[in-house]
């Protein structure tokens, strides 16, 4: 596969996806691309699978938004690099990683920056602008055999939370904004047909309140009846719901079937996620 067809895949997406689409990402690919975004707490960064005939990327739940950004845009490129699926093993996950690179961080962009002179503030902005973290960006620099300056190099050996919070301009970001994106990337998220086709299936009694109750991140609660109006299922069927929500309650991390915590094993999907090894 070659690197032109990765970023040919990366630019139409990004297009796709519109402008500033790093700060409401998990909406932006839903709307706009037709993958489905999950959000729950993982041992794992992340993974792709199909569930109900839908394509699903299921995201950790974390206050490293950054983090988040790389792994839904690497699972991304499983799904939308022409190709991808004949691909395996490290060769898969190197295509992946040269997609989100390509996707948050452009060739065009990163080249528009005097790097020679750039200050610990312009790293911090183009962090936040590309939704990244300094270590994704400075990978991404050795990669296209960009050579920093003294003071932007400092900034990127940085921590990216140490980083904006010391300087990033209030002009480009107030301290609300950040805070905006660490509730987003860590508020578990469940796409409306699952929600739906799930309390159909509890209100039918096809699945028990509690799986409800994990979805929603409300502690387990009694079944019981109550007076709930029928809900249409969107195309989703009480089956479908019932065996997507086992197939992810076994990688939460909280909550097992069995009421076991789970151990660390990598969880189904197409692909791990290595979020920090952008090209």
């Amino acid at each position: 596969m070659s690197g032109l067809s990765v970023q040919r895949a990366a630019a139409e997406a990004r297009s796709a996806l519109g402008e500033g689409f790093v700060s409401c990402f998990y909406d932006r690919v839903e709307d706009a691309l037709g993958v489905e975004v999950i959000v729950v707490p993982l041992s794992e960064d992340g993974c792709s699978l199909t569930l109900g005939g839908h394509k699903v990327i299921v995201v950790a739940a974390t206050e490293h938004w950054y983090r988040s950004n790389f792994t839904l845009a690497h699972e991304l490129g499983h799904f939308l690099v022409e190709g991808a699926s004949s691909l395996g093993g490290q060769e898969a996950e190197d295509m992946a990683n040269a997609f989100a690179a390509d996707l948050l961080m452009p060739v065009e962009r990163v080249g528009s920056v005097d790097w020679g002179r750039a200050t610990a503030a312009t790293v911090a902005q183009l962090c936040w602008e590309f939704g990244v973290s300094t270590q994704a960006l400075e990978v991404r620099l050795r990669y296209l055999r960009v050579t920093p300056g003294d003071e932007a190099r400092s900034a990127l050996a940085r921590s990216t939370a140490v980083l904006l919070r010391n300087s990033l301009a209030s002009s480009v970001a107030s301290p609300a904004d950040v805070s905006a994106r660490v509730q987003y990337s860590a508020r578990r998220r469940f796409p409306e047909r699952v929600v739906t086709g799930l309390r159909r299936a509890v209100a039918d009694g096809k699945a028990p309140q509690a799986s409800l109750c994990w979805v929603l991140g409300l502690p387990a609660q009694e079944e019981r009846d109550d007076d709930d109006e029928a809900v249409d299922s969107h195309g989703l069927d009480r089956n479908q719901a019932h065996e997507a929500l086992a197939t992810l309650r076994k990688h939460d991390r909280h909550v097992r079937p069995d009421g076991l915590r789970p151990d660390r094993r990598r969880p189904v999907g197409e692909a791990k996620t290595t979020w920090d090894a952008a090209p």
